[in-house]
C-alpha cells in the first residue's frame, strides 16, 4: 500500500474549491477527479506499507465498534508516524484523498447517495472540511478527521487504554479526554484509564456526562489547589473514582437470563 501526502498547494486548492467540488465526494467512487481539480498530480509518495484492511463497514458493526477497531488497526500499522507528522494536515488529507478515499466515503455513507436532491450544500461542505481535512488548527481538530482520530486514539491510549474506553460511546469518551490540554501528561492520561478500568472491571458502565465529564470537572477543580502535573496516575484515578462513587454512584450492569427468567 502506497501512502502519499498532499502537496501544500494541492491542499489549499482542494480546500478552497469545496464550494464547487463538494458533489464529487458524494458521487465519484474513485479519486481520479482530484488530479483534474488540482491540474497535476497532487500527491507526494511518503512510504510503502504492507497492505491492511480497516474495520468492515458491511458487517453490522455499530459506529463505536468501527471506531474502536480502527483505532487499534490504524495505529498498529502507522505507528512509525511521529506526533509532529500526525498533526500535519497534509498527511491525513493525503491519506483520505488517496489510499483510503473509498473507505472514508463509505464510512460516511456517501456511496449510498444516488443523487444530490435534498443534500444541504453548506452542511455537507462543513462536514467534508472535518472528515477529509482539518478545519482549523486546534487540538480538537485532530479528532475530527476521519483517519487522524484513529491514530491519535491509538497513540494516546495504547491497546490497554482503548480496551478500558471500550466501544460504547467511543468517540464521545475519546473526545472528552483527548481534546483536553493535559492529555500530554502520561500520569493524568494513565490515571483516567485506571478510573475507567476500575468501573469496567466491576461490570459498571459509566455515563459520559453524569460520570466521566463530571469527574473530569472535579479533577480540574482539584487542580486549583494542587498542581495536577505532580499527581501520580493512582492519585488521579482515586480522585475521579471517589467523586463518582460519592456523588452519583453508578449501578452494576443488569443481565437478564432468559433461561431462568431471573435478573442476575
Amino acid at each position: 500500500m502506497e501512502l502519499c501526502y498532499l502537496k501544500g498547494d494541492a491542499l489549499d486548492t482542494l480546500k478552497g474549491s469545496l464550494d464547487k467540488t463538494f458533489d464529487k465526494y458524494l458521487t465519484q467512487r474513485d479519486n481520479s477527479w482530484v488530479i483534474e481539480v488540482c491540474g497535476e498530480n497532487p500527491f507526494v509518495t511518503f512510504r510503502d506499507v504492507p497492505d491492511f484492511e480497516l474495520a468492515p463497514l458491511d458487517a453490522g458493526l455499530d459506529v463505536g465498534e468501527i471506531d474502536f477497531r480502527n483505532s487499534k488497526i490504524l495505529y498498529k500499522h502507522l505507528s512509525f508516524l511521529t506526533p509532529r507528522q500526525a498533526a500535519d494536515e497534509r498527511f491525513w488529507a493525503g491519506f483520505c484523498h488517496g489510499a483510503f478515499y473509498d473507505y472514508v466515503r463509505r464510512r460516511w455513507g456517501y456511496d449510498k447517495i444516488d443523487n444530490l436532491r435534498g443534500v444541504n450544500k453548506d452542511e455537507t461542505i462543513d462536514k467534508l472540511r472535518n472528515r477529509f481535512f482539518f478545519d482549523g488548527g486546534s487540538r480538537e481538530k485532530l479528532l475530527t478527521n476521519t483517519l487522524s482520530k484513529y491514530w491519535w486514539a491509538g497513540y494516546v491510549f495504547s491497546d490497554a487504554g482503548l480496551d478500558a474506553l471500550g466501544s460504547t460511546d467511543f468517540y464521545s469518551k475519546l473526545f472528552s479526554i483527548a481534546s483536553r490540554s493535559f492529555i500530554g501528561n502520561e500520569n493524568l492520561r494513565n490515571g483516567f484509564v485506571k478510573f475507567l478500568k476500575h468501573f469496567k472491571d466491576r461490570g459498571i458502565t459509566l455515563n459520559r456526562e453524569k460520570h466521566i465529564q463530571a469527574a473530569m470537572i472535579e479533577l480540574n477543580q482539584v487542580g486549583g489547589a494542587v498542581i495536577l502535573d505532580c499527581l501520580s496516575a493512582d492519585e488521579v484515578a482515586e480522585i475521579m473514582i471517589a467523586y463518582v462513587e460519592k456523588n452519583s454512584p453508578p449501578k452494576k450492569n443488569v443481565v437478564f437470563d432468559t433461561r431462568t427468567a431471573k435478573i442476575k
